[in-house]
């Protein structure tokens, strides 16, 4: 938009470049102004610096006369000078100052246990989060929420919880969060290449409820915590106990028969358990003992939270992540030979990836990135092997569960691109 100059020009401007669609200034919400103070005014609006302090005066007059004190204040507030004059040192200063002052703004929806605000939104996930901005700032208008009061952090997030989970017709009579979950699942399921897009297409339907969780879920994983407890002392190695070792071993039949293992090392599932379990931070090391954690404590005594993170540890991150997809895709069909495996995951592996070097990876390749997966999945008794030989194996009833639960947790999380 071009700057007007002095005078009724600004004034007359204004209203169109924030509501293009009409209405007067007493419908703008908080977040409008700062996205105007803080970008828009010093990255699109066609003035002069010096001109600024004009266009944010008669902004702030045009809400002083539409009752809205709160949002005018924002136009004449220190903060957004310190934005404008981040902006006149550099685009990478003012946009890290905009950032800054966005996510410490009151009306800024916080993240919750329900949802994390993607960086990259849908257009259901910015009309939640747009309607999720107004009500805190209605909640700050009526005084239900006060900055700086006892609990304010707290009585923000249930705020935002509780809209989130109440239908609303902005989302054709849906929950926010339930609109907001389906739009994700969409844009997961449509991410290319055509081997995800397949496979992930696949899954949609089955993840659009949520699994429910075994009474035994992850049930080894809640054995090695119950058992460490407040903690144990482990050897001059670093490894657990030896009396811990040989109660897993013959708990879970994990080392050969008639034979009584050394060490944890001589016990590959329970190194598992004992890695993921301090990968995700529910037991911690101090000197030699090793005890659970405050979030420990708080998994053990919740089955569906240790199942969510025995799901998503399983699952791990990035190239590992995508292939345990795929394979558990394949598996919640029914039991495979490895061979079988390998090739249904290696399609996509084919398709999608390429090795440090540049080259496609082959078979093989893909078969080392799945033992990643398998061995912990075995550790916590959501894959089982049919016989010794290890001839198939298949998602035990937890395992399914994990599976499902790992994949919804994918299919839901934050977008950080366009297609993900």
């Amino acid at each position: 938009m071009t700057y007007a100059g002095h005078g009724g020009g600004v004034r007359e401007g204004l209203p169109g470049w924030l509501l293009p669609d009409g209405g007067s200034a007493d419908m703008l919400a908080q977040e409008d102004v700062e996205r105007f103070c803080w970008y828009e005014l010093p990255v699109k609006w066609m003035a002069e610096p010096a001109e600024y302090p004009h266009v944010l005066t008669v902004l702030a007059e045009l809400l002083q006369d539409a009752g809205r004190p709160r949002a005018a204040a924002v136009c004449t507030s220190e903060v957004t000078r310190e934005i404008l004059d981040a902006w006149q040192r550099s685009p990478d200063q003012g946009r890290a100052a905009y950032r800054r002052a966005v996510d410490a703004s009151p009306v800024t929806p916080p993240d919750t246990g329900l949802l994390m605000w993607g960086p990259v939104m849908g257009i259901g996930e910015a009309v939640a989060r747009a309607g999720a901005s107004r009500l805190l700032e209605q909640a700050l208008d009526d005084g239900a929420l006060v900055p700086g009061a006892r609990g304010y952090a707290t009585a923000r997030i249930k705020h935002v919880e509780r809209w989130l989970t109440t239908p609303h017709p902005a989302h054709d009579g849906r929950a926010p969060l339930d609109a907001v979950h389906s739009e994700r699942r969409r844009t997961w399921a449509e991410a290319p290449p055509a081997a995800r897009r397949r496979l992930r297409g696949a899954l949609t339907d089955l993840l659009s409820v949520a699994p429910e969780a075994p009474a035994d879920t992850a049930e080894p994983l809640r054995w090695l915590l119950e058992s460490i407890g407040g903690g144990v002392t482990l050897t001059p190695a670093g490894y657990l106990p030896h009396a811990l070792v040989i109660e897993a071993a013959e708990r879970y039949d994990w080392y050969l028969p008639g034979m009584v293992p050394r060490t944890e090392y001589d016990v590959a599932r329970l190194t598992e358990l004992h890695d993921l379990a301090r990968a995700a931070r529910l037991l911690a090391k101090r000197h030699r003992k090793l005890a659970l954690t405050a979030r420990g404590r708080l998994h053990l005594a919740d089955p569906a939270l240790l199942q969510a993170v025995a799901a998503r540890s399983w699952f791990g991150d990035g190239v590992r992540a995508e292939l345990a997809e795929a394979a558990a895709a394949a598996l919640l069909d029914g039991e495979l030979t490895l061979d079988d495996l390998t090739s249904a995951v290696h399609t996509l592996a084919a398709e999608a990836f390429t090795l440090a070097d540049g080259t496609t990876p082959r078979p093989d390749d893909t078969r080392h990135f799945l033992w990643q997966w398998l061995r912990p999945g075995e550790a916590l008794d959501f894959l089982a092997y049919r016989d010794r030989r290890r001839s198939t194996l298949s998602l035990t009833p937890t395992g399914r569960a994990a599976a499902l639960t790992a994949l919804r947790a994918r299919a839901h999380a934050p977008r950080t691109a366009p297609w993900a």
